[in-house]
């Protein structure tokens, strides 16, 4: 019950070469290999990749994933607005995109959202913490419809759970993610579930 995807993360573009995109093209050939990502841009203190470098290698993947049709996992921090602009010059607007690990507010996501029909949003355990009310303020505002859980693992361990019992996020932590959009979203928890279900296995034809 495990699928893969594979990229270039923005930490690692400046180590993008031929090689490295011959290693990617060959794992996505694996039968279960089901999207390319993620990839994406990153302005934040933790990313040493130069700016422009880090366009061009995500154009570069972005390309290949359209040409492969294979969805996006697109990971971006602080550079919503080169985002936007990169992706509508070089995916159509009805391919297949996952906006991974979502914490902003609805402002941020909305014009992608308008523009590509078909892009999901990932919400983690994010949601379960008191300071993110930019996250669950979006949520409410996102049909449920266009949403995928996730954890982001190791990292966004659920508010409740002891560090004594978890030292790292993982899956079967999920559910308290899944409570938290059935609540925030009014809506009971199975029929919460199933459309989550339903929404990664659209995605991702599974």
């Amino acid at each position: 019950m495990v699928w893969g995807a594979f990229g270039c993360h923005p930490h690692f573009a400046r180590y993008y070469n031929e090689s490295q995109e011959r290693s990617v093209l060959q794992a996505l050939r694996h039968p279960k290999a089901v999207a390319f990502g993620e990839i994406g841009l990153d302005y934040s203190y933790k990313c040493t990749t130069p700016v422009p470098q880090q366009h061009k290698i995500f154009e570069r993947q972005l390309q290949l994933a359209v040409s492969l049709n294979k969805p996006i996992v697109i990971h971006c921090r602080e550079a919503d607005r080169d985002l936007l602009g990169i992706l509508k010059k070089c995916v159509p607007s009805d391919f297949k995109i996952h906006r991974h690990c979502f914490t902003g507010s609805y402002s941020v996501i909305q014009p992608l959202l308008e523009y590509f029909p078909n892009m999901s949003v990932g919400f983690t355990a994010v949601l379960t913490y008191t300071s993110a009310w930019e996250a669950r303020d979006a949520l409410k505002k996102i049909p449920l419809e266009r949403v995928i859980v996730e954890t982001d693992s190791p990292y966004f361990l659920p508010r409740g759970v002891p560090k004594s019992l978890c030292q790292f996020a993982h899956p079967g932590l999920a559910l308290h993610t899944v409570r938290e959009i059935a609540r925030i979203k009014d809506q009971p928890l199975s029929n919460t579930l199933a459309t989550l279900r339903e929404n990664t296995s659209r995605l991702y034809s599974l």
